[in-house]
């Protein structure tokens, strides 16, 4: 790759963003192994199991050869290793998914409660079945995928307001000042924030690529980052998205758009970029009081808590 340096053009962008992403998916499909996701994959198996598992089969098939000799020894050999194998398997699970709550986040536990306390359902049937919608006082089935994409996506995105004229239009106030150049040290941060494991964008470079390279990518999305927000510059295909559609838990039919709810798979290193942005709003919002004081929601350092301190304590001036 080349050496990192100022962009100044629109092109100097595409051609470093495509450099490296190029990269980047080169050295993931050269050094990064691939394993083949089966419907039986664990996440607690370990290649100490699969030993275990081998050994135990070589036995058995052994013992079945010399069936016609029930006294030969590899029957009790074939027993042990059948029974260490078993409790290989018990104390593995218990130990994994003891170590995963050791290290869960509170977003981690509520999933696993959510997922736990949800109601049994198919979780075999991965197809959208028929979706009912209305068009106009008409009511519709959508039964091909191209019609159902159609219905949930706009059921998903509702239709952009049109716009009502240069009159219309709101005039907004003069724009805050206080937070300066994008930094080397935000990026590293925001990278190093990020979890490993979240499903990549369309690029197919997850975070823990990023994490593991941040000293080598920093200085080449320092110049890329500088770039867009400074110049107004976008990198197009950074921008695009694959959004899956999941089903909500616990409903009683879902032969409706909205028993559906989407989420984007963004590229990650356009999702750096934007939280770095989201960083710098709401050190301004902060900085400059731009919202009310009971407005708690998504503010750092306020918690439910405070809102029920706050309640309490409007409710005893009323008394």
């Amino acid at each position: 790759m080349k050496e990192p340096t100022r962009i100044t053009t629109q092109a100097q962008l595409d051609e470093c963003c495509k450099e490296l992403t190029k990269v980047l998916q080169e050295a993931i499909q050269a050094a990064v192994p691939t394993d083949e996701i089966m419907p039986k994959s664990k996440r607690w198996w370990t290649k100490e199991l699969s030993q275990l598992q081998a050994c135990a089969n070589k036995l058995g098939r052994t013992a079945y050869n010399l069936r016609d000799n029930p006294d030969h020894q590899v029957y009790k050999e074939h027993k042990v290793a059948k029974n260490k194998y078993q409790n290989a398997i018990k104390t593995t699970k218990q130990q994994h998914w003891r170590d995963w709550l050791e290290k869960a986040e509170d977003l981690d536990i509520w999933a696993a409660h959510r997922i736990v306390s949800a109601p049994h359902a198919d979780g075999g049937k991965a197809k959208i079945p028929k979706l009912k919608h209305k068009v106009g006082n008409e009511d519709l089935i959508a039964s091909t995928n191209e019609e159902k994409s159609q219905v949930l996506t706009k059921c998903f995105f509702p239709t952009k307001p049109q716009d009502q004229g240069e009159n219309t239009r709101v005039k907004y106030l003069k724009a805050c000042k206080g937070v300066g150049k994008i930094t080397r040290e935000q990026i590293r941060e925001q990278i190093r924030k990020t979890k490993p494991f979240k499903a990549p964008g369309p690029n197919g470079i997850p975070n823990v690529v990023l994490i593991n390279n941040a000293d080598l990518i920093t200085d080449r999305l320092c110049h890329i980052y500088e770039a867009i927000l400074e110049r107004g510059f976008q990198h197009e295909p950074w921008k695009v998205s694959i959004t899956v559609v999941l089903h909500k838990p616990g409903k009683l039919c879902y032969d409706v758009p909205k028993a559906y709810r989407p989420i984007a798979l963004l590229n990650t290193m356009w999702k750096v970029l934007t939280a770095i942005v989201a960083s710098h709003i709401t050190f301004l919002m902060e900085e400059h009081q731009l919202l009310l004081p009971n407005h708690f929601g998504r503010r750092p350092e306020c918690t439910t808590t405070d809102a029920l301190h706050m309640l309490a304590h409007k409710i005893k001036e009323t008394w």
